[in-house]
């Protein structure tokens, strides 16, 4: 039985979703306000899984898809393990930021353009 938010009963519920005679739930209603596993149904609003996972997803054929795991693991493309690159890095005419300004630790690090105009005219001394 709904209760107010008092906890003293409520006898005019706004919606009635299951019919108290007969303990059913009307199609009219499951069409109005569950959401329909065949997809026919479109949720309204924010659905919030409360911590809950969506399981057994699909790989995504449209851009709006959900993708599972998976398949974002086998398309991500740059692949980090330990701190470490796998693989190639394509840039695409983007430019690499936020080095530190301080000399290379060792050889094999990226230095800034500031830095390597320091080192070259260092260099030349």
């Amino acid at each position: 039985m709904p209760v107010d938010k008092f906890g003293r009963r409520d006898y005019k519920p706004t919606r009635t979703l299951v019919n108290e005679t007969t303990a059913m739930v009307s199609l009219s209603q499951m069409n109005d306000i569950f959401l329909r596993r065949d997809g026919t149904s479109t949720p309204v609003g924010t659905i919030n899984m409360t911590g809950n996972t969506f399981t057994n997803v699909s790989s995504p054929e449209n851009d709006r898809d959900a993708a599972n795991k998976v398949y974002v693991d086998n398309s991500a493309a740059i692949w980090k393990t330990v701190g470490e690159m796998l693989g190639h890095l394509d840039m695409n005419n983007f430019r690499l930021t936020g080095l530190p300004s301080g000399l290379p630790e060792i050889c094999s690090d990226a230095v800034s353009w500031s830095q390597a105009v320091h080192l070259v005219k260092k260099t030349l001394k």
